[in-house]
């Protein structure tokens, strides 16, 4: 049950944060699923209920604001915070004129300790604790980093003195103890060891920092995956060895080698068969990764027949297998696949109704994405090249995308719906990572994976370069 105070124009929301591997439409695979389980107006009324049926323990959120946020007056400012639910908990949260929370009902003292002493972002500490970002040392703050550490250690063995503790709430709580300070330490240790180099390392310091990992991390029990500082640094207990022994570089946009990722695939396998959850959850990550961040699918191939032999009734396989089906597809000098979309004026345009101009198609997750970028090289290319945005913004209808377009030569403006966006995601496996295609005036593809770079494309302006001269 949630209770709010009279006349504080409060909204409240609450959001269950699953851990598990789940299809998102710009990135491929997220690894939490969030579902909002309730909101609540104190304009409208002063109580709620919501059920949700739990198998085990998941991460609530809390979020608090104003109404007036929500209308366009002044807000007085937002609070979020974080309570741990277990199956058949039954609770009640009460909120205070000043957005503070008190609890009641069973495991009410697990969500007092969480509010005690923890913030929902380990770096929220930051700023508290003195921290200066244009400062190289900030050594000054580990003692307080050390004094936090302590202070919740002391808490939880006084918590568990008063309460029965149950180990997945002790190990979620071990997670975010153990973990945080010495991400904390190694933020102030990187800044130290980067000094006024900029962001390049030499391969000395680049190991300085990641030993801090590899001597501090611990593996726990598998609920502490709750924790998404644990679940970051499981993976750089993994990969650091990996890289290593096959280390990356910005050439390669340090993406992972194809021995690298199956390598840690491997780790992943052996490091990890006491621990069930967190090696699905590895497991599933690599190869995921040596779908997303690689162009050639051999290794995926090779993990992709591991994992179903340890994974045969996994819901993902489908999904892999089409992602790396069209992976594959969009080899350059393959016919680029056809698509039939509506435009700005309404009229259905087909890819090969552009044949006998070179095409760049930029696929745009934002409103009105890669056109401020994009507006020089339009200007560049504008009697030699069409470029195509084309619009797979989920949930975004005709009606509101239409007008935030414009009539511009050498321009299309091209909407699918989310039927058709899933259709391109599924025949030209679009993600926000490589968001560009060329193709040529014949309708063949001359090159697919054009990495999203920042702020300014040197890749895509070389590959445009080329083409138009073909």
């Amino acid at each position: 049950m949630l209770k709010l105070p009279q006349n504080n124009d409060f909204i409240v929301s609450l959001t269950t944060e699953k851990i598990r591997h789940i299809e998102a439409p710009s990135i491929g695979l997220t690894d939490v699923e969030f579902l909002n389980i309730g909101t609540v107006d104190d304009s409208t009324k002063r109580w709620a209920m919501t059920e949700m049926e739990l198998k085990e323990p998941q991460l609530v959120r809390v979020n608090i604001t104003n109404r007036r946020l929500v209308i366009g007056y002044k807000s007085q400012g937002s609070a979020n915070r974080l309570l741990f639910i277990s199956p058949n908990d039954s609770l009640t949260i009460m909120v205070n004129p000043d957005k503070t929370l008190a609890f009641s009902g069973r495991n009410a003292a697990y969500q007092e300790y969480l509010r005690d002493y923890f913030r929902e972002n380990m770096y929220e500490y930051l700023p508290q604790f003195g921290y200066n970002p244009s400062q190289i040392d900030n050594s000054q703050i580990l003692g307080k980093v050390d004094s936090l550490q302590r202070a919740r250690q002391q808490g939880f063995q006084k918590l568990k003195g008063q309460y029965p503790v149950s180990e997945a709430f002790e190990t979620y709580v071990a997670a975010v103890t153990n973990t945080e300070p010495y991400l904390l330490k190694l933020v102030v240790s990187d800044k130290k060891v980067r000094g006024s180099q900029g962001i390049q390392l030499k391969p000395d310091q680049r190991k300085e920092i990641q030993d801090l990992t590899l001597q501090n991390f611990k593996l726990l029990p598998d609920a502490a995956l709750l924790s998404e500082a644990y679940r970051n640094e499981l993976r750089n207990y993994i990969q650091i060895p990996v890289i290593q022994k096959y280390p990356s570089d910005s050439a390669k946009r340090y993406v992972l080698s194809p021995e690298a990722v199956q390598l840690a695939y491997q780790l992943s396998d052996e490091k990890l068969k006491d621990y069930p959850k967190q090696r699905e959850y590895l497991l599933t990550h690599w190869l995921d990764y040596s779908i997303t961040f690689r162009s050639d699918m051999k290794a995926a191939r090779n993990l992709l027949a591991k994992y179903e032999q340890t994974y045969p009734a996994s819901a993902l396989n489908s999904y892999f297998k089409r992602t790396i089906a069209a992976k594959e597809r969009m080899e350059a000098a393959q016919s680029a696949p056809e698509f039939m979309l509506k435009d700005r004026t309404g009229k259905t345009v087909t890819l090969s109704s552009l044949r006998g101009k070179p095409v760049c198609i930029a696929f745009c997750f934002n409103l009105k994405q890669h056109e401020y970028i994009f507006k020089p090289l339009e200007e560049k290319y504008r009697d030699r090249l069409t470029f195509v945005y084309l619009n797979v913004t989920p949930a975004t209808p005709y009606e509101l995308w239409q007008p935030t377009t414009e009539n511009r030569p050498g321009v299309l403006h091209l909407w699918a719906s989310d039927k058709d966006a899933q259709k391109i995601k599924d025949t030209y496996a679009s993600t926000m990572r490589y968001p560009f295609v060329l193709i040529d005036s014949q309708g063949k593809i001359v090159e697919r994976w054009i990495p999203q770079e920042f702020p300014d494309n040197k890749t895509l302006q070389a590959e445009l370069s080329g083409l138009v001269r073909k």
